[in-house]
């Protein structure tokens, strides 16, 4: 599936940013930051009242080994719209390659 991906930052969150995401008709919340796979990372990010209100928290690790771009893609296409994603990247190449997929240049 081909999606149309448009974003816009949100705001600056440590170690990366907060976008909201359009992706055809879904509308999502991404946070993307460089970071190891680590539900701590995850915990601290978004915030415990999401958690609460049963919105869907997806989390992925994207890596350098294999394609960002299929696995970025392959999250939102999994997604309902107002979910939230965590998107947990191995290092500066991967974010910046995941930036431009969610339709930003970094």
């Amino acid at each position: 599936m081909d999606l149309m991906i448009n974003s816009q930052v949100l705001k600056t969150i440590k170690g990366g940013v907060l976008l909201e995401v359009q992706a055809d008709d879904l509308k999502v919340q991404a946070y993307i930051v460089i970071s190891d796979v680590d539900m701590a990372v995850v915990e601290a990010l978004v915030p415990l009242s999401v958690f609460e209100s049963g919105t869907q928290v997806h989390v992925a690790g994207v890596e350098a080994i294999g394609d960002s771009t299929e696995q970025v893609v392959q999250v939102l296409e999994n997604m309902d719209p107002d979910d939230i994603v965590v998107f947990l990247c191995e290092n500066a190449v991967v974010y910046a390659e995941s930036l431009a997929v969610l339709g930003l240049k970094h």
